[in-house]
């Protein structure tokens, strides 16, 4: 599991990070909000492990920002962390909080907690996927890939695959943010998200000839989204 640290103190990073190494997962660290969003971009990483100290921005701040981006999980962490600071941390899209300094093995048991939410989530909606071609376009749900006419391939991340998979089950059909939000994120108490025009550049980049001007992917002003082949 890929996991990316984000925090402005450096020796705290070093020592979680080896904490976390020596288990086996694979981490990468930010110390700035930009470098997150830089590494979030390449969409490998599995957790957020989101300290209060961030040079660019509050923690707190980052974190509803993160979320309104990224549908990955999120640990916040805080020194001697009040009772508002924890409230307002998981009213702003955290999943879990913990206080530093805080127990290894609490840590662990954190994530692989929140880790499991996410992965019966993930289980439930693959288990109904089948290949699924239309026009020069077919979807390989076993290895996340999108083959393009004969010969072009492109990996997706598994929300990349489940946001295209959806578009081109629904192929012409105009598929609201609401919607998308609704199916592809489980979001039932939808507020203000970019999640899905985020989504929809990262796709319009793989597939699509021109990704400035999408022939596929397109955008219906005032109601959605609909796959054309």
């Amino acid at each position: 599991m890929r996991i990316l640290i984000t925090s402005g103190e450096l020796m705290q990073s070093k020592m979680t990070r080896f904490l976390l190494e020596e288990v086996g997962y694979s981490v990468e660290h930010a110390a700035t909000a930009y470098q997150a969003e830089h590494i979030l971009d390449r969409g490998n990483i599995d957790l957020i492990l989101l300290d209060e100290h961030c040079p660019d921005i509050g923690g707190v701040s980052l974190c509803q920002k993160l979320r309104s981006q990224y549908h990955i999980p999120i640990i916040y962490t805080a020194e001697n962390c009040p009772v508002a600071e924890r409230v307002m941390a998981l009213k702003m899209g955290a999943d879990d909080v913990l206080p530093t300094p805080y127990n290894p093995h609490e840590l662990l048991a954190r994530i692989e907690a929140v880790m499991r939410r996410y992965g019966d989530e993930s289980i439930r909606l693959f288990s109904t996927y089948q290949p699924i071609s239309v026009g020069e376009l077919r979807l390989d749900p076993v290895q996340r890939r999108v083959v393009i006419g004969d010969n072009r391939e492109e990996l997706l991340t598994e929300r990349e695959f489940q946001l295209l998979y959806y578009l081109v089950q629904n192929a012409r059909c105009v598929l609201s943010s609401r919607q998308l939000l609704q199916k592809i994120w489980g979001m039932e108490d939808i507020t203000e998200s970019n999640l899905v025009p985020v989504y929809i550049g990262r796709l319009r980049r793989k597939i699509e000839p021109n990704p400035v001007k999408p022939k596929h992917i397109v955008r219906v002003r005032d109601l959605g989204y609909s796959y054309h082949p």
